[in-house]
């Protein structure tokens, strides 16, 4: 829809323009297109690193955010499983975020790696100890290294205990 449509007016040096003109031609579109190419592939790779945009939750469930103490046993590629504190940010009835303190730059990049964890935490408002195994979705590294995953093996036991922890503290 021409509707939708902005206009963005920059200016630029005439060695970058030069260069933008070369690598547009390559690619066989005008420079306008290229740039919006390469504006769009930019902001589609940062909303999917950013969990919210324009302050909208991005999630399927609505999520409780929760400050809970928690041990998560992660699954590196190179199969070996190393258990962290944590703690758990964020609880949905799809899934947790975690975040891990003070993590060394080598950790982090295997952190980075691993494509699934499990998390161990008692829920102080029931006193009942509960285990997740999640499939990571999306990590973000700033200060800490924080992680969000999805349930793995959502099964309806599974979603009655979630569902009674989320009460707990909704509650």
């Amino acid at each position: 829809m021409m509707s939708d449509l902005v206009k963005v007016c920059f200016d630029m040096n005439r060695e970058s323009f030069q260069a933008l003109k070369r690598m547009a031609r390559e690619e066989g579109v005008d420079c306008s297109q290229y740039v919006s190419q390469m504006v769009e592939g930019c902001l589609k790779d940062f909303v999917s690193r950013d969990w919210t945009l324009n302050g909208k939750d991005r999630r399927r469930h609505p999520r409780v955010d929760v400050s809970i103490p928690a041990i998560s046993c992660v699954k590196f590629s190179d199969r070996e499983m190393r258990s962290y504190p944590v703690v758990v940010d964020d609880i949905s009835r799809g899934g947790l975020r975690i975040s891990f303190r003070d993590v060394s730059p080598e950790i982090g990049e295997k952190l980075a790696d691993s494509l699934y964890f499990e998390v161990f935490f008692t829920v102080p408002e029931l006193s009942q100890t509960v285990s997740f195994y999640c499939k990571r979705l999306r990590y973000k590294v700033d200060r800490d290294m924080t992680m969000v995953g999805v349930f793995e093996g959502n099964n309806s036991e599974m979603a009655s205990m979630v569902d009674a922890m989320l009460q707990s503290y909704i509650a």
